[in-house]
C-alpha cells in the first residue's frame, strides 16, 4: 500500500530558515564560479607566457638540440603575425569572459539584494503588524480572566443568583457591561460565573464570551489601579505636604482620572483624592458584579424608597445630573427615590444633611441616609442605607448607581432617618 508523505504548513521560523539556505547556497555558487574564473585567468596568461618565451627563445638563442632552421625574413613576418593575433584573440576571449561572469555576478548580487530587500520589508510590514496589533494598553484587560464573560445584553441590570434557577436567591447584580470569569457552561442556559468576589449563576442569554466580549471589553474597561501596600494613604492633593484624608486597603482598585507627576487623581465620593503611584499598579479592568441582599426585612415606606431607586442601578453618574435614565448625582437620586414614597428634600447633600433626626450607624435601618465628607470635613456625598454593611448610590469612583460597602472610601461622618419609623 502506497502512504502519501505528509503535507506540512510551512511555518515562519521554517520559512526563515529555508530563505537562509537558499542564501548560502546562491553564495557558494557564486564563489565557486569565481574561483573557476581566477582559475582561467591564470592558465591563459601562463599559456600567453609560455608562447610568447617559446616565441623568443627558438628565434633569438637557438637553444634547441640541433641547428635552429633557417627561415625567410617573410615567413618570420608572417609568424609574429599569426602569434600576434592569436594572443590578441586570447585576450579578446579572456575579456568577454571576464566581463560575462562580472554581468552574472552584479546580475546575482542585485537579484540577492532585491530578495534581501523583500525580506527586510516582508519581516518589517509583519513586525509593524505585531506592533499594531499589541499597541492598545486596554488589551491588558484580557489578562485578567481566563474566560471571560460580559453582560452586555441588558438594559439596567441581571441577577446574579446562588442556584441555576429563577427560583434561586439573588446574591449579586451585574451591571450592563460588567463581567467577570465563566467558570462553567451549564448546559442548560445557565453560567456558573465569579465576579466582583460573588460565585453565583446567570442567564447566559444577556451575555457574551470569546472574541465578541473580547471587542465588548476593549469598550468598556476602565483604567484603574490597584493597591500593592497593606495601606495606602490618600491625601487631599498631589504631595506629601497635604494632609491624609482617608486609607485604601491591600487589592483595593479605584478609577485614575489623571496623572500629576508621582501622584494619581482618583474619584472619592463625589470629589478627588490622590495617591502615591509607587504603591499601586495600574491595569485596566471590567466593572464586575456588586453585592445584593434582602430588603424585606423593613417597613413598607422604606421597601418603596429602596426598590424605587433598585430600577436605576446602572444609571451614569454626571455631576449636577437629574436624570434617572440619563445621568444622576449623588442627591438628585436620594430627592427622587424619597420623592417617589411622598418625601420631599433638598436639592444638596449638605442641606439634606440638616434634615430628619441624626442617629449612629448601629442604628441604622434600610433607607436612612448616610452622609460623607472631603477633606476639609465638608460634606460632598449622600448614600441610602441597605442593610447588611451595604448602601445604594450614584458613585462617583464607579461611574453610575451602584451598591457598595458603606465603607468603600471613607466613613460616614453623619446618619440620619428622615423616615420617621
Amino acid at each position: 500500500m502506497e502512504h502519501k508523505r505528509p503535507e506540512y504548513e510551512e511555518t515562519p521560523r521554517m520559512a526563515e530558515f529555508r530563505r537562509r539556505k537558499e542564501k548560502e547556497i546562491k553564495r557558494r555558487r557564486r564563489n565557486k564560479r569565481m574561483t573557476k574564473i581566477v582559475l582561467v585567468i591564470v592558465v591563459i596568461w601562463a599559456l600567453i607566457a609560455v608562447v610568447a618565451a617559446a616565441f623568443h627563445v627558438t628565434n633569438g638563442f637557438g637553444i634547441f638540440e640541433g641547428k635552429k632552421p633557417s627561415l625567410s625574413s617573410a615567413e618570420e613576418t608572417k609568424d609574429a603575425i599569426e602569434q600576434n593575433e592569436q594572443q590578441t584573440l586570447a585576450e579578446q576571449n579572456l575579456k568577454q569572459t571576464i566581463e560575462s561572469e562580472s554581468k552574472k555576478e552584479v546580475a546575482e548580487s542585485e537579484e540577492t539584494s532585491l530578495e534581501e530587500k523583500t525580506e527586510d520589508a516582508t519581516k518589517a510590514s509583519e513586525a509593524e503588524k505585531t506592533v499594531k496589533k499589541h499597541e492598545d494598553p486596554r488589551e491588558d484587560v484580557w489578562n485578567h480572566y481566563t474566560n471571560m464573560f460580559i453582560a452586555s445584553k441588558v438594559n439596567t441590570y441581571l441577577n446574579v443568583r446562588n442556584q441555576p434557577t429563577t427560583d434561586g436567591t439573588i446574591i449579586g447584580k451585574l451591571t450592563k457591561y460588567s463581567g467577570g470569569e465563566l467558570v462553567e457552561d451549564m448546559g442548560n442556559g445557565w453560567w456558573h460565573i465569579s465576579s466582583g468576589g460573588i460565585d453565583g449563576y446567570i442567564w447566559s442569554e444577556n451575555c457574551v464570551t470569546g472574541e465578541e466580549a473580547k471587542e465588548v471589553a476593549l469598550e468598556h474597561c476602565m483604567q484603574m489601579v490597584e493597591v500593592t501596600t497593606e495601606k495606602l494613604n490618600v491625601r487631599s492633593g498631589p504631595g506629601l505636604e497635604y494632609e491624609v484624608w482617608t486609607t485604601l486597603n491591600a487589592n483595593e482598585k479605584q478609577v485614575v482620572e489623571e496623572k500629576d507627576g508621582d501622584w494619581l487623581k482618583i474619584a472619592f465620593n463625589s470629589t478627588y483624592g490622590y495617591i502615591n503611584e509607587d504603591y499601586v499598579k495600574t491595569g485596566f479592568y471590567l466593572v464586575e458584579a456588586i453585592p445584593w441582599s434582602s430588603i424585606s426585612d423593613c417597613s413598607p415606606t422604606r421597601q418603596q424608597i429602596l426598590t424605587f431607586g433598585e430600577q436605576y442601578i446602572g444609571t451614569p453618574y454626571v455631576y449636577g445630573g437629574t436624570s434617572l435614565t440619563g445621568g444622576i448625582d449623588c442627591s438628585s437620586f436620594v430627592q427622587q427615590c424619597y420623592a417617589s414614597a411622598g418625601f420631599s428634600l433638598p436639592r444638596t447633600s449638605r442641606e439634606q444633611a440638616t434634615r430628619g433626626t441624626q442617629i449612629t450607624l448601629n442604628e441604622a435601618k434600610p433607607g436612612d441616609l448616610l452622609f460623607y465628607a472631603d477633606a476639609t470635613g465638608t460634606i460632598d456625598h449622600v448614600v441610602m442605607y441597605l442593610g447588611d454593611g451595604k448602601i445604594l448610590h450614584a458613585a462617583l469612583s464607579l461611574g453610575q448607581v451602584t451598591i457598595s460597602k458603606y465603607n468603600y472610601s471613607t466613613e460616614p461622618v453623619r446618619v440620619v432617618n428622615i423616615i420617621g419609623d
